[in-house]
Parts: C-alpha cells; structure tokens; sequence
C-alpha cells in the first residue's frame, strides 16, 4: 500500500510539474510574436554572420526571442557520397523540442551553414560523452567554425496517418 501511495504522489507531482513548464496559448502566442519580429533582423544582419565564428551569431540568437530547444547537425546523404560517409556541415536550431513542434503542429527553425566537414560518427563520438546535455556540447564544439551561410524557416507539420488511416 505504501507503495502504491509513493507512486500516485509521484504521479501527481509530476503532473503538477509539466502543467506549471507547459505553456498556455497565449504565452505561446506572445513568443511566435517576439520570434517573428526577431528573425527577419537575422536575415538583416546576415552579412554581419558571414565569415565570423558561429560563436557571435549564437550570442545573438541566445540573447533574442529565439529559445533554441532542440539542435539538429546538418548532415549530407549517405546515398550521395562515396562508400556512404556522412559529414556534417552545419546546425538547425529549433525553438521546440521534437515532441512540443508535432504535437503544435509548427516550428521555426534557423538553418545554419558553417565552413566544416566533419565525418559525421567521429562528430558523435566526440559529442557522445556530454550525456544529457549533448545540445550544448554540439554548439560548444561550433563555436570556431566559420558561418558560410545563415536562414530561417516556419514549418508547419501536416498530420500524420497510417496506411490503415488512409
């Protein structure tokens, strides 16, 4: 019974805790609305970017409307290189996590071209030992590299449906 008791309690308490870190609408209004007056500056400020270390271009973003909530490596295909190495060459950043942006349907991302070719499991191996915090650990190991090229997006994600669905 007592544990039984613990676990509803930590059930509850959780609970508690996502409804308090969830974002109501019009919290989440106000933020697209400070996130869309912010981004057409980055597309202002571009040549600003170009050329500098991603170090300055991620200071501004950090300090913007923009919360990065999920990073992405930008990789090449396998299918298109030779015997089937992946290299990465650039970041997304994303203002939702993966879960948060499918299940509101919608997500602004910047895109951001650097000047690296890294071979893309010799980058993991060396972001893998940062544990839960490996987003940061992969913008730590950018900071140098040279911004070839900086956009921004606002996707919005169309229902999914099974074969059995359609």
């Amino acid at each position: 019974m007592r544990k039984l008791f613990t676990l509803m309690a930590a059930m509850l308490f959780s609970i508690a805790m996502y409804a308090q870190n969830a974002p109501t609408a019009e919290e989440q209004e106000r933020e697209n609305k400070a996130i869309e007056a912010f981004l057409p500056t980055l597309d202002a400020r571009r040549s600003e970017f170009v050329g500098q270390p991603a170090k300055k271009l991620f200071d501004v973003i950090r300090g913007s409307a923009f919360k990065i909530r999920n990073v992405s490596p930008k990789e090449t295909s396998p299918w298109a290189e030779y015997k089937g190495k992946m290299w990465v060459y650039g970041l997304s950043l994303f203002n939702k996590p993966a879960q948060q942006a499918m299940k509101d349907k919608e997500v602004y991302r910047i895109s951001i071209i650097l000047d690296i070719r890294w071979e893309s499991s010799a980058f993991w191996d060396s972001i893998s030992p940062a544990g839960p915090a490996w987003m940061e650990a992969v913008m730590q190991k950018c900071l140098d590299a040279k911004v070839k090229e900086v956009s921004w997006e606002h996707f919005y994600i169309p229902e999914r449906k099974t074969a059995s669905e359609k």
